[in-house]
């Protein structure tokens, strides 16, 4: 038997309580087909009269297996080339799920659909409902001032959140039964089921973004749950903003990599010459290093952030720049 077959069953033999009210096996899910698991196994089949050895697909042992599941333990299910188990949402929360993001007016139309079909995939495949997280739909500018340094590269207006073109789309509620047969409910990141798994919890997000790869969607390197409509390596977040701004504003725009950050250049509405004015988040913030000489810093300061508010209120005019 395979990994996951053989931590499936474990995992229903030590759901499944015997005659005696003990469940059949009373170690560890494992996914090794050893003697225990043998014993175990033939000790089910002894007592509910099946003549079977070596479970089939469909075959009797799964039926009874399945049958004999408590309440809480039915729907129980393994992800393939795994040993992890978890249970089966319903198609309601699917339905739930997928109603949620077609009301939703701030996506872009063709990315609305691919993550529509997304979370009809994963459902589908694995049986898993997939959510939006809270924060994970189109955000204001400065709201990414909320997530940190830690959790993104990007400033105010250097997101693809900002544009419609990405979400954050987690496990929420996800039920999953632990190696000693503890039911947990997760959250979007799977925060439990990382602490207790560790690097195998990564096996769910990798059957996420198979799907995912497969609609065109992609992702970044540092942030599990994100997945965009565009690919980081082909466009300049930053190039992108400074075109935004031009289009919108009256200020000219410039922008340069400094110690991998963007760092923005403006006119100040000047016509002539271009002054170094900080990042994005300084902007936003109020904070811009703006250059002595040429006229009232807290003016200059708002103007900044000004043409930055012009180009959050036309957010739906931003066009991709390549990176290249």
């Amino acid at each position: 038997m395979a990994t996951d077959e053989v931590a499936l069953l474990q995992g229903m033999l030590l759901a499944v309580k015997s005659p005696a009210g003990r469940p059949y096996i009373q170690f560890r899910v494992d996914g090794e087909f050893g003697p225990g698991t043998k014993a175990a196994l033939a000790a089910f089949q002894r007592d509910r009269g099946i003549d079977e050895g070596l479970p089939q697909p469909d075959g009797p042992t799964w039926r009874a297996l399945r049958g004999a599941l408590p309440e809480a333990y039915r729907g129980l299910r393994v992800l393939p080339e795994s040993k992890i188990l978890y249970f089966e949402a319903t198609a309601d929360e699917a339905a739930r799920s997928v109603a949620q993001i077609e009301v939703y007016s701030e996506f872009e139309p063709s990315f609305q659909r691919q993550v529509i079909e997304m979370v009809r995939r994963m459902y589908e495949e694995y049986g898993i409902v997939l959510w939006i997280t809270y924060t994970g739909w189109r955000r204001g500018f400065g709201d990414q001032l909320g997530f940190g340094r830690r959790n993104t590269m990007a400033g105010p207006g250097e997101s693809t959140h900002h544009y419609g073109l990405a979400c954050d789309l987690g496990f929420r509620d996800l039920r999953w039964m632990d190696a000693t047969g503890m039911i947990w409910r997760d959250g979007d990141w799977l925060e439990r089921m990382s602490r207790a798994l560790g690097p195998a919890s990564w096996r769910l997000w990798k059957a996420r973004d198979r799907i995912a790869f497969s609609l065109g969607l992609y992702k970044i390197a540092w942030e599990g749950v994100h997945l965009q409509a565009l690919e980081d390596e082909r466009i300049s977040n930053a190039q992108s903003l400074v075109r935004l701004l031009e289009k919108t504003g009256t200020m000219k725009w410039e922008t340069r990599p400094v110690n991998r950050r963007a760092y923005y250049w403006s006119d100040l509405g000047r016509g002539e010459g271009m002054y170094p004015v900080g990042t994005a988040q300084e902007i936003w913030t109020g904070r811009a290093p703006v250059p002595a000489g040429v006229g009232d810093a807290a003016a200059l300061r708002r103007a900044l952030r000004a043409e930055f508010e012009k180009a959050e209120q036309n957010w739906r005019l931003w066009e991709p720049v390549s990176g290249n």
